[in-house]
């Protein structure tokens, strides 16, 4: 289950939904969402994520 916030563009008026992250040492972790849930401990579930250049990610996009 991910944990999302909604929030109302204020220059479209879509709903952006956002997730709780933060990264240490290379690595970008996620927040556990437990809504509904008695506990108050925070737990963070480490993804698959990687910054690359923009025009690294053009070059792959193009070449699909």
């Amino acid at each position: 289950m991910k944990a999302t916030n909604e929030k109302i563009c204020p220059h479209c008026h879509d709903v952006i939904e956002t997730q709780h992250v933060f990264s240490e040492n290379n690595q970008v972790f996620l927040r556990n969402d437990f809504t509904g849930s008695s506990s108050t401990k925070e737990e963070w579930s480490p993804i698959n994520f990687q910054w690359i250049p923009v025009v690294k990610l053009q070059e792959r996009l193009v070449n699909v």
